[in-house]
């Protein structure tokens, strides 16, 4: 295999719990108590930051219009049954993925996860991955850590080493748990459970990955974190996740409309191609606003979309592998569609994929 070699997608799996959480689940009592005070990562009525930017403009008109609603847009979200591992979801998905693809177990070579809530603090998901789906003990099995922005960055990884020679296929999955979110916090009805997971294999010349982009602000790594309030992860106390810094948490996503517009740019200009050429967006979904305002601030109202926020919460990093197996599914993607991917994690980390769709 050479360096020309195109690297692409050839399939996806899912796996959503059949435990489907309303918002009647959460008590009326307490769901007053949020309506009266907004969620604490995001910027009060009070002191609205100014806006720099156009983008944070729209931004935070969008976060005013969200916060009227005490789900933030959310009508369901999946819950995993009791007891169920991380490793569990994503041993489905992994399955589940090798099947659509038509790819064999001994075929994969490389695997790297992202667990949310991994199974144990230390000990990598993807080697419990690795064990319960069968892979060769020779498979490269690592847990990658980039948060939202995690399948992204897989993706990017995976296509070295395929174009590299150094495997033939790779299997990218992804989980989230929500075992960290205090469920009396507004933001625990924004989040839903399930796994997802990507094989990713040579395609044919004219499709696959074309472009990419990547930007780190690691200023902002402790922005929003899991560790026990006010002290470290280690210290007494139960670890959730939450708003650490609430002064500069809020950066996170106020700047999602311009960084979509800087990363989807700068990877169709290095996949040599414009605005117009894109069919399909695939948008990470923290919020309900998130993908229909940045596909339209980057501009690309042209390009066809699905969001899943309403129906499945904010799933992390299996954001944007749900959106295009749902658009698949929906017949919204088909194949030789032009793909452009943007998807932004804790940290602070942005990426941006541009590819053909199809095999």
């Amino acid at each position: 295999m050479t360096s020309t070699t195109n690297v692409g997608i050839l399939g996806i799996g899912v796996y959503l719990p059949d435990e489907v959480r309303t918002n009647d689940w959460w008590p009326e009592s307490l769901v007053n108590q949020w309506r009266q005070k907004n969620a604490e990562i995001l910027p009060s009525d009070k002191k609205p930051p100014e806006p720099r930017t156009e983008g944070e403009r729209l931004s935070l008109a969008a976060m005013a219009e969200a916060r009227r609603d005490p789900f933030y847009g959310a009508v369901e979200r999946r819950v995993k049954p009791a007891g169920m591992f991380a490793s569990d979801m994503e041993t489905l998905a992994g399955k589940d993925a090798l099947d659509k693809a038509g790819v064999k177990k001994s075929e994969v070579g490389l695997l790297l996860t992202y667990s949310a809530t991994p199974d144990y603090l230390t000990a990598p998901n993807a080697c419990a991955v690795q064990n319960k789906m069968g892979l060769s003990s020779k498979c490269l099995s690592v847990s990658i850590e980039a948060a939202c922005n995690s399948f992204l960055s897989q993706l990017w990884l995976a296509e070295g080493m395929i174009r590299a020679g150094q495997v033939g296929h790779a299997l990218l999955v992804q989980s989230n748990s929500t075992e960290l979110l205090d469920p009396q916090h507004p933001c625990s009805a924004w989040f839903g459970e399930g796994a997802t997971a990507v094989v990713v294999g040579p395609v044919r010349s004219e499709r696959g990955i074309l472009g990419r982009s990547y930007y780190v602000d690691g200023s902002l790594h402790d922005a929003v974190v899991s560790t026990v309030p006010g002290r470290r992860w280690f210290d007494e106390g139960r670890i959730s996740w939450h708003s650490h810094d609430k002064q500069r948490s809020p950066l996170l996503i106020l700047q999602a409309a311009d960084f979509a517009r800087k990363m989807v740019g700068e990877a169709l200009e290095s996949a040599h191609m414009t605005l117009d050429d894109v069919d399909f967006y695939a948008a990470h979904q923290a919020t309900v606003w998130f993908g229909p305002l940045t596909r339209e601030y980057v501009g690309l109202s042209q390009a066809r979309s699905v969001d899943t926020f309403k129906w499945a919460g904010h799933m992390n990093t299996c954001n944007i592998p749900l959106v295009l197996a749902t658009a698949e599914k929906e017949g919204l993607l088909r194949p030789g569609d032009v793909v452009a991917g943007f998807a932004g994690g804790l940290g602070f980390t942005a990426s941006s994929i541009i590819m053909r769709w199809g095999r």
